[in-house]
């Protein structure tokens, strides 16, 4: 249903009358966000939030998690700079796997995993790629071009 004369006429009554939005669009036949976008429209006068504030805001020191230690900002550089000092006697707890001095060689599998005599290949790697050079030809396959544009790459005098 369009927003007629009589409808506006109407939402101006009632909205002087202070009723809700919600119910001005029950009475109205409209959604009460059609009946704020109107209002807004035809520049209306603004109504508070619903929403009921608090005058006075809850001490959040009081609702802190006991979890949560409490930070404390006030170091001073030196104390800052003694606690990034790293020390001597450091020794990562896990090590990172792809970081060893071992190369590993290609890993284009040789059989099934399932199988007792189950191996990788193991040749060099070609530049950053897991495979070598005759395995990369095969993994690494650049998709062909449709029927269509082969014909008439191989025949342009069509």
């Amino acid at each position: 249903m369009p927003w007629n004369e009589s409808n506006v006429e109407r939402l101006r009554e009632l909205w002087d009358q202070g009723l809700p939005t919600a119910q001005i669009g029950k009475l109205l036949g409209f959604t009460k966000n059609a009946v704020v976008g109107k209002a807004h429209r035809i520049g209306l006068e603004r109504r508070p939030s619903p929403i009921r504030r608090t005058a006075v805001k809850p001490d959040r020191k009081k609702a802190r998690s006991p979890i949560i230690p409490k930070l404390n900002f006030e170091n001073t550089k030196e104390e800052v700079v003694e606690k990034q000092k790293p020390q001597k006697n450091f020794q990562p707890v896990i090590k990172n796997l792809f970081t060893n001095s071992v190369k590993r060689g290609c890993e284009w599998p040789d059989g099934h995993p399932d199988e007792s005599d189950f191996k990788f290949c193991g040749k060099e790697r070609f530049e950053d790629k897991p495979y070598c050079l005759e395995h990369c030809a095969i993994a690494y396959v650049i998709p062909e071009k449709e029927e269509g544009e082969k014909e008439q790459i191989a025949n342009p005098a069509n």
